[in-house]
């Protein structure tokens, strides 16, 4: 994808320093091209031998007598063409950079071009022995010509649309990409190397720059290779985007010689700007997504083109509980609570008493025995309950929100609470907590809001609070740090 140009032969001579390196400036770039010029013609010239002497081949097992001479020249005709194949192969390497790959190939072609030469003689009689022979070439011909096909279009591109049954007898993983559930993942655990870029090299750049050949010593198919860089270089540089390389080859003109990948599509407007991203975030390959530091330009690309949205999600939308027994929700039903899903498919609930009923100790009891893990939001507002009423909230494992307006609890519930870790809205209008509640609010380890209005709660121990705790809001029915405005709920 990045490499350059092979390198140049150098031209001995005795004509002096001076005629040595005019004669190098004039003719060493001449003779690189022309060679490089020849090479290419290697995927053309090569397809002759391939037909030649599978004709040769079949002809040694057609049933019948066949004519000697007509075999004969099958096979002059296919050894020539395997030299000349060779040959522009051999060339055409020099800019390859190397690899198993290549290295196969090349050797394999070479010994396809000595057993075409060869075969000319030993099967000058026919019989079992030109059959035999004629089995063999066609089989090195074969693997050769297989791994030429792994150099030009890919490791994998025999099996990337065979049977199910064929790609898994061969080791072969299809890509699911395309069918990937984002609703499953984690956003916060998304790795922008490994689940974007890596896939777009194995596209479009891993057939040259990948374990079976390293254009202009490249090599891309691992992410401490990307690291390696080639003859040119680091392929970026940390937290530079308009210096590194690899930026700069894929956002070419597609006419520009140096456009990188050189074949197929080029990087998409998305596919640059996540690049661009991570090479200005450090260009670690363990940078995962941050949903809120992100740009909201890329994030609109990620949705248009991936469809995965970064939003924050709720913690409702990812919580995975199991769904009540209709018997269990009748139950809770007939003790004064009112349910309502949460989820469309799933178990999670938000509860609160009926309208006009009054929860006891005991039905709050019940609730939890029955439902600890779907209660995920909890409205116990006005409702007369102490301290020991409210013991059995650490129960509720997901609770998320959680409203105790008007009870009579104190320091001590907030202190119990401190066990819910997915607790993030907490509401305690009209209760007895004071500012010694702040030092358990400290150890709340997802809270984000918290409503103290009507408390014994001071206007300063909520200033301080929410000073060294910017992440959580602290609602007095003033702002805290702001007392001349008034909020409301």
């Amino acid at each position: 994808m990045f490499g350059g140009r092979g390198p140049t032969s150098r031209l001995i001579t005795n004509l002096g320093p001076g005629a040595n390196a005019l004669i190098t400036i004039m003719q060493l770039p001449v003779l690189a091209d022309f060679s490089l010029f020849v090479g290419r013609f290697h995927p053309l010239v090569g397809h002759l031998p391939i037909g030649f002497l599978l004709l040769a081949a079949v002809l040694e097992w057609w049933p019948g007598d066949q004519s000697r001479s007509a075999v004969r020249v099958a096979w002059i005709l296919g050894g020539a063409s395997a030299i000349i194949a060779a040959v522009c192969g051999w060339l055409l390497a020099a800019e390859s950079g190397g690899g198993d790959t290549l290295f196969w190939h090349r050797w394999l072609g070479v010994s396809v071009a000595v057993l075409a030469i060869a075969g000319i003689f030993v099967t000058g009689r026919g019989g079992r022995v030109a059959k035999g022979y004629g089995l063999l070439v066609a089989g090195v011909l074969g693997l050769a010509g297989h791994l030429g096909g792994s150099l030009t279009h890919g490791e994998d591109y025999l099996y990337q649309h065979a049977p199910a049954v064929v790609q898994r007898l061969v080791g072969h993983t299809p890509d699911s990409s395309a069918y990937r559930d984002w609703s499953l993942t984690d956003i916060d655990s998304i790795s922008l190397y490994a689940t974007f870029l890596q896939p777009a090299l194995e596209e479009s750049c891993v057939k040259c720059h990948g374990a079976g050949e390293q254009r202009g010593g490249l090599r891309l198919d691992e992410p401490h290779f990307a690291y390696a860089g080639g003859d040119d270089g680091p392929l970026f540089e940390a937290g530079e985007p308009l210096r590194s390389h690899w930026l700069q080859r894929v956002t070419l003109p597609r006419d520009h010689v140096k456009a990188m990948p050189p074949n197929g599509d080029p990087w998409t407007y998305t596919q640059v700007e996540l690049l661009r991203y991570w090479i200005a975030e450090g260009a670690d390959t363990n940078f995962v997504f941050d949903g809120e530091e992100m740009p909201e330009a890329l994030k609109a690309l990620l949705e248009r083109d991936y469809g995965l949205d970064m939003r924050p999600r709720r913690f409702v939308d990812n919580v995975d509980v199991p769904l009540l027994k209709e018997a269990t929700m009748d139950r809770l039903r007939s003790l004064g609570w009112q349910l309502s899903a949460l989820q469309p498919e799933g178990g999670a609930l938000e509860v609160q008493p009926k309208p006009g009923s009054r929860i006891s100790a005991g039905t709050l009891q019940q609730l939890a025995d029955a439902a600890a893990e779907q209660v995920v939001y909890l409205n116990l507002d006005d409702q007369d309950l102490d301290d020991a009423d409210l013991a059995p909230l650490p129960r509720f494992s997901n609770l998320n929100r959680l409203r105790l307006n008007g009870t009579r609890l104190t320091n001590a519930t907030v202190e119990r609470l401190v066990e819910l870790a997915h607790l993030e809205s907490l509401n305690l209008y009209g209760t007895q907590v004071d500012d010694g509640i702040f030092e358990y609010l400290s150890r709340y380890p997802n809270l984000e809001r918290v409503y103290l209005w009507q408390t014994d709660v001071s206007l300063e121990a909520a200033a301080t609070f929410a000073h060294s705790y910017p992440h959580v809001t602290v609602d007095t029915g003033v702002r805290a740090g702001a007392p001349t405005s008034s909020q409301t709920k």
